[in-house]
């Protein structure tokens, strides 16, 4: 009975440390990445450009693997659409695919609230923004998907896809 209860809180232990090694991973990419996200969310809406609302999205993936990604598009002023890279699109069309997500980078997403059928595309969401937006929690919701569903972490480089901000202006503040 005692070897059984050492052996259940040292489960409890170890997945206590685990989860905050995960939340401190998030915590450090959140550093480093809020920011540039978060500004680049207030340059979209910001834009006077409404004329092509193709152009109001933001992809963010990785410099060394670009078909993992996440990206998000203002559908209107207070609807946003958001997609993670499936690998769906990742071979050209006629060609069988080829890559999958594993099954717990599937459930992390699915956690979050997206699609988990990637049968005929990427995983998707639909949400209401309110006006004004919470970039904040728009940019922690876009790093959280690519931390969890794709390892992301401070010091990976991420690169940025918005044509109405391709570059920072760097007006926000740090998350501390």
């Amino acid at each position: 009975m005692l070897a059984r209860v050492l052996a259940i809180a040292a489960l409890v232990v170890v997945s206590s440390v685990a989860a905050a090694e995960e939340a401190s991973t998030y915590h450090d990419l959140l550093l480093e990445y809020r920011c540039p996200v978060v500004d680049r969310l207030q340059q979209i809406y910001a834009s006077t450009d409404r004329s092509d609302p193709q152009n109001w999205f933001l992809i963010i993936s990785f410099a060394a693997r670009p078909h993992d990604y996440a990206q998000c598009v203002f559908d209107t002023l207070t609807r946003m659409f958001c997609e993670a890279s499936s690998g769906f699109y990742d071979d050209v069309e006629g060609v069988p695919r080829s890559r999958w997500l594993p099954a717990s980078a599937v459930a992390a997403l699915g956690r979050l609230g997206f699609s988990t059928d990637d049968s005929q595309g990427n995983f998707q969401i639909w949400f209401d923004v309110a006006e004004p937006p919470d970039f904040n929690a728009i940019a922690d919701f876009t790093l959280k998907a690519l931390h969890d569903g794709y390892g992301a972490r401070a010091g990976v480089t991420l690169v940025f896809n918005a044509p109405l901000a391709p570059q920072p202006s760097l007006k926000c503040v740090p998350v501390s």
